[in-house]
């Protein structure tokens, strides 16, 4: 039995736990601007992210060609393209299927901590604790559900260290260039990973320390070449992806005003240490650090020495971040891709803790505790409590983070209910937890097959299942079975309510994927809708979040549809009757400027207009004005 054979085996036991508790919800700018970043180029070959213009004031980071961009790498969006494709493909929940992949790339760090611990010479007992205090006792198994960068940076940087572990102990070229890839994805996830460069490279081609087996010149010099030329290839990639976005190869659409002058002290103390952010108080048993983290680098000095830089470099970095606490989310969301270097370091206290029993007792304490922490994280979204937070606290924001009382460890206690939990397979309705358990009794059959199988071959006493554990077709086949639940899952769950938007809009979906042309474009008149849009919107056009608020109708919105009316051939303009007691300046506009064709009533107050620029209509022929056959409708309005 190998240990990449109880590696898988434990990947895809913490891709059925995280499945077991996926969500598939888009709570925050981040995610939704990342997420257009992948629908944009799947659909069109685009990055834009116009679906958000004015949504959070995503129209900040407008580029030179008048579109908006998202201000982060392209890292995290090239990761979740396959499964966005596949979403579209199959008719599931787009957003839901796409959220997939953070579990995925989570489930495969929690396999690299495992195989990095038994390189260091762990036990297997002790490196399978390790990954699984790793994969459900950190905030690592919360942000598996969610579409942040953090889980992409964390399994690009952990990849990239096992990678040159890798290296060190057999030197294959082969190993070096994953790693450089890896390391170069890291910086298109998160541009300040370049910092990291010198530190990794030095970890892998220089022996500062006396080295039992130190590398030879030859090998090392064709690591460096396959590491450097890998990296260097996704720097350029980066550079370009700048420069088309931006003009210029160094500019990143992060504001001026984005600036890093918080108080360190403030900023350590917040992530580190403080009721509702700090790493030590989300999870307790990093605790054991104290004395581990002395054995480890007796054992391992240069991984300690790697470790020690990465995560030092993270605290002062984001201590001193405007922006140091990460918003609305579960603990130092900064600080999570430092998650799987601490908790390799813990492995000296797990074996302990396997001689000690006093310590044992101790230290299993603290990682229940953790376990339980994690718990709430998953079980009640960050935005929900926020949200309540906002209506008894006059400073909630700070006070959630520094007042112990109002910490989210201690305010989940009291939203503990069926009706706030946050998993796709309870639903309510009318006020009643609808629970679907199909799923879940699938999901939980999964994870006891696999929890069993990892026994068996940690336990050797059952043979008949350690044959059927060892072998490469039941690998093969759970791997296969837990893609199509995870499949079956994503069809159960495409009509979730938390992320539709009605009939109306349904309607108005089915009717923009059916009768769009190449020269379309849509403007959606209520941008609170665009999480369902980039859920359900199948229609390949481009199409543009703009808020009927008439603060928002400003001179970069008038510049906008003038654009538009000059480079599309029709005009597509959704809304609804939420907002219509607000004037609508983007209806005037369109109406002043363009030919109106038709409008539809699509029921529940949502209507569809279609307007005609006068140059590309004169070339169109009439019939491609008109609307098929829609579903049932009020009434037609020719203008």
């Amino acid at each position: 039995m190998t240990d990449r054979t109880l590696a898988a085996w434990l990947g895809l036991l913490l891709f059925g736990i995280y499945l077991l508790s996926f969500s598939g919800q888009l709570y925050s700018q981040d995610s939704m601007s990342m997420f257009s970043v992948t629908e944009s180029f799947v659909k069109r070959g685009e990055f834009n992210t116009d679906q958000l213009w004015t949504l959070f004031k995503a129209r900040d980071e407008i580029a030179r060609d008048g579109e908006s961009y998202a201000k982060y790498g392209y890292g995290m969006s090239l990761f979740a393209a396959p499964l966005y494709a596949l979403a579209l493909w199959l008719d599931l929940g787009l957003a839901q299927t796409t959220l997939l992949t953070s579990s995925i790339v989570i489930a495969m760090s929690g396999a690299h901590v495992f195989l990095s611990a038994r390189r260091l010479k762990f036990t297997r007992g002790v490196s399978l604790i390790a990954a699984l205090l790793y994969g459900l006792a950190t905030p690592a198994w919360v942000y598996a559900k969610q579409f942040w960068s953090e889980p992409y940076s964390l399994f690009t940087l952990f990849a990239a260290f096992y990678f040159l572990q890798c290296f060190r102990d057999e030197r294959r070229a082969r190993d070096g260039f994953i790693a450089g890839a890896m390391l170069g994805v890291a910086v298109a996830t998160r541009v300040t990973n370049a910092a990291l460069i010198p530190v990794f490279a030095w970890y892998a081609f220089w022996d500062f320390y006396p080295h039992p087996n130190p590398l030879p010149t030859r090998e090392r010099g064709r690591g460096i070449v396959a590491f450097a030329f890998a990296l260097g290839i996704m720097l350029f990639s980066i550079a370009g992806y700048d420069w088309m976005r931006y003009g210029s190869p160094l500019a990143t659409g992060y504001r001026a005003d984005e600036t890093f002058n918080t108080p360190f002290l403030l900023g350590a103390y917040g992530l580190l240490f403080s009721p509702g952010r700090g790493l030590f108080v989300y999870v307790p048993f990093l605790a054991a650090l104290a004395f581990s983290c002395a054995v480890f680098f007796r054992r391992a000095r240069r991984e300690t020495n790697l470790f020690f830089a990465i995560f030092v470099f993270y605290v002062l970095i984001f201590s001193t971040w405007y922006y140091w606490w990460g918003g609305t989310n579960w603990g130092p969301r900064f600080l999570v891709p430092t998650i799987p270097f601490l908790v390799l370091m813990i492995a000296p206290a797990i074996e302990l803790a396997q001689k000690q029993k006093w310590f044992a007792i101790i230290f299993s304490v603290l990682c229940l505790l953790s376990f339980c922490f994690q718990l709430f994280g998953i079980s009640i979204p960050s935005l929900a409590y926020r949200q309540r937070m906002l209506r008894v606290l006059p400073n909630a924001d700070w006070d959630t983070i520094f007042i112990p009382q109002f910490s989210p460890l201690v305010g989940y206690w009291n939203m503990l209910r069926p009706s706030t939990l946050d998993f796709a397979w309870v639903r309510v309705v009318d006020g009643i937890a609808q629970t679907d358990w199909l799923i879940v009794a699938l999901t939980v059959a999964f994870i006891a097959f696999c929890a069993l199988s990892l026994r068996a071959i940690l336990a050797k006493q059952s043979p008949n299942w350690l044959r059927i554990a060892s072998s490469r077709k039941a690998l093969l086949a759970m791997t296969i079975a837990i893609a199509a639940l995870a499949l079956f899952s994503m069809y159960r769950y495409r009509d979730d309510p938390r992320l539709s938007a009605g009939e109306g809009y349904r309607a108005l979906m089915q009717t923009l994927a059916r009768e769009e042309h190449p020269r379309d474009v849509m403007i959606l008149n209520d941008d609170a809708r665009a999480p369902a849009f980039l859920n359900a919107n199948r229609a390949r056009l481009r199409w543009y979040g703009l808020s009927r608020d008439p603060k928002q109708f400003d001179d970069a919105t008038r510049a906008l549809l003038t654009r538009l009316s000059h480079q599309y051939a029709r005009v597509w303009f959704a809304y609804d009757d939420i907002t219509a007691d607000l004037p609508d300046p983007t209806r005037d506009w369109l109406d002043a400027n363009l030919r109106g064709v038709n409008e539809r009533d699509l029921g529940e107050g949502v209507h569809l207009v279609l307007y005609a620029t006068d140059k590309p209509y004169a070339r169109m022929q009439r019939q491609s004005l008109s609307f098929a056959p829609l579903l049932p409708c009020s009434q037609t309005d020719f203008r």
